[in-house]
Protein backbone atom coordinates (compact mmCIF):
# COMPACT_ATOMS: atom_id res chain seq x y z
CA UNK A 1 0.00 0.00 0.00
CA UNK A 2 3.04 2.79 0.96
CA UNK A 3 4.81 1.76 -2.28
CA UNK A 4 1.31 2.28 -4.42
CA UNK A 5 1.13 5.79 -2.57
CA UNK A 6 4.34 6.75 -3.08
CA UNK A 7 4.11 5.72 -6.82
CA UNK A 8 1.14 7.82 -7.22
CA UNK A 9 2.85 10.83 -5.20
CA UNK A 10 5.98 10.74 -7.50
CA UNK A 11 3.95 10.84 -10.43
CA UNK A 12 2.03 13.28 -9.42
CA UNK A 13 5.13 15.60 -8.79
CA UNK A 14 6.51 14.88 -12.33
CA UNK A 15 3.25 15.83 -14.28
CA UNK A 16 2.85 19.01 -12.30
CA UNK A 17 6.41 20.28 -13.03
CA UNK A 18 7.16 21.67 -16.25
CA UNK A 19 9.32 25.13 -17.69
CA UNK A 20 8.34 27.17 -20.66
CA UNK A 21 11.36 26.75 -21.76
CA UNK A 22 9.74 24.19 -24.44
CA UNK A 23 7.78 27.05 -25.76
CA UNK A 24 10.16 29.86 -25.85
CA UNK A 25 12.70 27.92 -27.53
CA UNK A 26 10.50 27.90 -30.57
CA UNK A 27 10.80 32.13 -30.37
CA UNK A 28 13.44 34.01 -31.92
CA UNK A 29 14.79 37.54 -32.37
CA UNK A 30 13.01 39.32 -34.94
CA UNK A 31 9.55 37.32 -34.32
CA UNK A 32 6.30 38.97 -34.79
CA UNK A 33 3.67 39.77 -31.63
CA UNK A 34 1.43 37.21 -33.65
CA UNK A 35 3.84 34.65 -33.75
CA UNK A 36 4.37 34.74 -30.06
CA UNK A 37 0.90 34.59 -29.35
CA UNK A 38 0.62 31.50 -31.39
CA UNK A 39 3.34 29.88 -29.26
CA UNK A 40 2.79 31.38 -26.00
CA UNK A 41 -0.87 32.97 -25.37
CA UNK A 42 -2.23 35.79 -23.80
CA UNK A 43 0.69 37.05 -21.56
CA UNK A 44 -0.61 37.39 -17.72
CA UNK A 45 0.95 41.08 -17.31
CA UNK A 46 1.66 43.60 -20.70
CA UNK A 47 3.62 46.35 -19.91
CA UNK A 48 4.43 49.22 -22.46
CA UNK A 49 6.56 51.98 -22.90
CA UNK A 50 6.72 53.73 -26.07
CA UNK A 51 7.70 51.81 -28.73
CA UNK A 52 8.99 48.71 -26.15
CA UNK A 53 6.77 46.36 -24.61
CA UNK A 54 7.29 43.48 -22.17
CA UNK A 55 4.52 40.67 -22.12
CA UNK A 56 5.31 37.96 -18.80
CA UNK A 57 4.47 34.59 -18.76
CA UNK A 58 4.32 32.26 -15.83
CA UNK A 59 4.12 28.61 -14.90
CA UNK A 60 3.02 28.04 -11.19
CA UNK A 61 4.62 25.31 -9.61
CA UNK A 62 7.89 24.63 -12.36
CA UNK A 63 9.88 23.17 -10.15
CA UNK A 64 9.76 22.02 -6.44
CA UNK A 65 9.12 25.38 -4.62
CA UNK A 66 9.13 27.25 -7.82
CA UNK A 67 7.33 29.15 -10.21
CA UNK A 68 8.92 30.06 -13.95
CA UNK A 69 8.62 33.59 -15.09
CA UNK A 70 9.64 34.86 -18.77
CA UNK A 71 9.65 38.14 -19.99
CA UNK A 72 9.23 38.45 -24.02
CA UNK A 73 10.69 41.97 -24.95
CA UNK A 74 9.66 43.73 -28.27
CA UNK A 75 10.77 46.94 -30.06
CA UNK A 76 8.32 48.36 -32.55
CA UNK A 77 6.90 45.13 -32.57
CA UNK A 78 9.33 42.42 -33.35
CA UNK A 79 11.35 40.60 -30.27
CA UNK A 80 14.25 41.62 -28.67
CA UNK A 81 14.92 39.43 -25.98
CA UNK A 82 13.47 36.70 -23.15
CA UNK A 83 14.34 37.51 -19.57
CA UNK A 84 13.67 34.39 -17.15
CA UNK A 85 13.61 34.52 -13.60
CA UNK A 86 11.97 32.52 -10.61
CA UNK A 87 9.79 33.00 -7.75
CA UNK A 88 8.63 31.01 -4.86
CA UNK A 89 5.74 32.85 -4.24
CA UNK A 90 2.51 30.69 -4.36
CA UNK A 91 1.22 31.40 -7.72
CA UNK A 92 2.36 33.40 -10.38
CA UNK A 93 0.45 36.83 -10.76
CA UNK A 94 1.40 37.82 -7.09
CA UNK A 95 5.24 36.54 -7.76
CA UNK A 96 5.34 38.92 -11.31
CA UNK A 97 7.68 42.21 -10.60
CA UNK A 98 7.07 45.22 -12.32
CA UNK A 99 9.51 45.57 -15.61
CA UNK A 100 12.51 47.27 -15.31
CA UNK A 101 13.43 48.75 -18.36
CA UNK A 102 16.57 49.46 -18.03
CA UNK A 103 16.85 45.76 -18.49
CA UNK A 104 15.24 45.65 -22.02
CA UNK A 105 16.88 44.85 -25.27
CA UNK A 106 16.34 48.02 -27.04
CA UNK A 107 17.35 46.52 -30.94
CA UNK A 108 18.11 43.32 -32.82
CA UNK A 109 21.93 43.70 -34.03
CA UNK A 110 21.30 41.07 -36.64
CA UNK A 111 19.58 38.45 -37.85
CA UNK A 112 20.49 36.02 -40.55
CA UNK A 113 18.54 33.55 -42.64
CA UNK A 114 20.34 30.08 -43.41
Amino acid sequence: MIKNLTFVFCAMLLTNCGTLDDKTILIDAGDTKDKVLGVMGTPQDRQFQADQEAWQYCVSGAGFGYNDNKIIWFNAGLVTGITTYRTSVTGCTAGMRSVDWTEAPDLIVETRAR
